[in-house]
């Protein structure tokens, strides 16, 4: 592997597990589908794929700023939920209509980042919304946001494991 690559992919999981903490008043993330409400705004979070019971999924929210997404110290919020095989869902509900990108990965060793082998590239699964296709690095803003508003938005997300 060239050490572009290697690069382009530190680059990817440090990407991934930048960001800063979010008030936890200001988001919740509950298991299940959502149920509908008139004003609320929510994100129907379906994670397909997760291969097992392990460790937790991370959930990464990022707001509606290109040259935010992904950047240290710009997360607006990062939530979990427990694993297991097959498709996990949960209710994401959003403070405001808007745009967000989001992001997923599944922690199987539990310590909270996403982990990486020896050349820099995830060790463990992650996903986007709409799931963009990969090269060399992780995808651009413009092929993960997503405009919320009121009501109950599906935000299918594939977790793709190494």
């Amino acid at each position: 592997m060239s050490r572009a690559r290697a690069l382009s992919g530190l680059g990817f999981a440090l990407a991934l597990l930048c960001g800063a903490r979010a008030e936890a008043a200001d988001w919740t993330l509950t298991p299940g589908p959502c149920t509908a409400s008139a004003d609320a705004v929510q994100a129907e979070i379906a994670l397909l794929g997760v291969r097992g019971e392990k460790g937790e999924l991370v959930i990464t929210v990022y707001g509606d700023r290109p040259e935010d997404f992904l950047a240290k110290g710009t997360k607006l919020a990062k939530l979990k939920l427990a694993p297991h095989p097959g498709t996990v869902t949960g209710c994401l509900a959003l403070p405001k209509a808007g745009v967000y990108a989001l992001t997923a990965f599944h922690d199987e060793d539990g310590d909270g980042r996403l982990s990486r082998g020896m050349i820099g590239l995830p060790s463990e699964g992650y996903g986007f919304p709409h799931d963009p296709r990969l090269v060399f690095g992780p995808p651009a803003f413009e092929a993960v946001a997503m405009e919320f508003h009121r009501g109950v938005a599906p935000v299918p997300m594939t977790i793709r494991y190494p």
